[in-house]
């Protein structure tokens, strides 16, 4: 797989309960769905993106343009994996806090890449894949939040990036971590060898954004407070039913009875391990197909009615995607800004 959530979540046969909530209407907030589209259509266009793929380059000078367009100046860490004989791509871009040289940096970090199915051993492993929402929909959530924080007229109070993560995926097409998160590994080393890192005091990071009856699901590798922060944001915008439904009660009494560590695998590993308070905001849970959910014999796949099971397959495409769910992943990370801005300037960070 290619994120190491417990295998448990996806085989466990013994939770039968089916969670069904309101769809409901829009989330509340700035962000334009139909636009933050219109850069996913633009994406597909391009074709399968890989890390050092032509189409990655091309999706990088297109983000690169939209900034430009806003007035921002798109920023690039570019480096050859030496290993890998491939270019890393990351971009991001910084909107002015109260002191852009020297103050705190709050980071809103999504892939671009897309998975590597072509190639491989495994007949199987090879297909179209365009990614629309794995390495589409957050991407695309990133340019609109940029769009809405140039505009405002009082700048952050903190020093807000939006970054573009590259070699997010696994090259192997089973999870592999020494192939894997290339980009935010990079990256981070190159916050701390210039001095940079010291300065970042919370990373967010959006993925598998923009599918249709979406949510935000919890993830145990996050910090908690984070995490509340989140919880917070999701009733301000009017969607509390969709913020951290899964795993449902009964899997967290599984795991607690079974002693198991539970979480998500994914960059915000990377700036955690770089001690950076990180947090995953990921709509992953019911969207493995069974075919991909490694299944023993007997067991049954965990799926649900009313979620697609798109993940890493040729199915996740344009029609497989809600604009009304990029706007909601936009509002809900904005909706949180007052409270991580407070937290990076070290103002309402738990005493524990």
């Amino acid at each position: 797989m290619r994120r190491a959530r417990t295998p448990s979540l996806l085989l466990l046969a013994a939770v039968t309960a089916l969670l069904f909530y309101a769809c409901g209407g829009g989330s509340k907030g700035p962000i334009d769905g139909a636009r933050a589209m219109t850069h996913v259509q633009k994406f597909v266009g391009f074709g399968p993106r890989p890390f050092g793929s032509d189409a990655l380059g091309k999706t990088a000078d297109y983000i690169e343009a939209e900034l430009k367009t806003m007035g921002l100046q798109l920023q690039r860490h570019e480096q050859m994996h030496e290993k890998e004989k491939r270019l890393i791509r990351n971009l991001f871009v910084q909107i002015d806090g109260e002191d852009p040289k020297g103050g705190p940096i709050l980071i809103y970090g999504a892939h671009y890449d897309t998975k590597l199915t072509e190639g491989h051993s495994e007949a199987s492993h090879n297909f179209p894949f365009v990614g629309a929402i794995d390495g589409g929909g957050g991407p695309a959530v990133l340019l609109e939040m940029a769009r809405e924080l140039k505009s405002r007229p009082t700048k952050p109070k903190v020093n807000v990036w939006l970054y573009w993560i590259d070699a997010e995926e696994s090259l192997d097409f089973q999870w592999n971590n020494d192939r894997a998160l290339l980009g935010s590994k990079a990256f981070c080393r190159w916050l701390g060898d210039n001095g940079t890192l010291k300065r970042v005091k919370a990373f967010v990071l959006l993925d598998l954004i923009g599918s249709k009856n979406y949510k935000i699901d919890r993830d145990g590798n996050s910090h908690s407070q984070l995490q509340e922060f989140f919880e917070k944001a999701g009733a301000a915008i009017g969607t509390p039913d969709r913020i951290y439904q899964f795993p449902t009660a009964q899997e967290h009494a599984y795991y607690k009875q079974q002693g198991i560590k539970w979480g998500t695998t994914d960059d915000h590993n990377t700036f955690s391990g770089f001690g950076v308070p990180s947090v995953l905001l990921i709509d992953f849970a019911r969207r493995i197909p069974a075919h991909l959910q490694g299944l023993k014999p007997g067991q049954e796949p965990q799926v649900e009615p009313g979620y697609e099971q798109w993940w890493h397959t040729p199915d996740d495409d344009l029609a497989a995607m809600d604009p009304a769910a990029l706007a909601f992943a936009g509002n809900l990370a904005l909706a949180a800004l007052p409270d991580l801005e407070l937290f990076c300037l070290g103002k309402n960070r738990d005493k524990k």
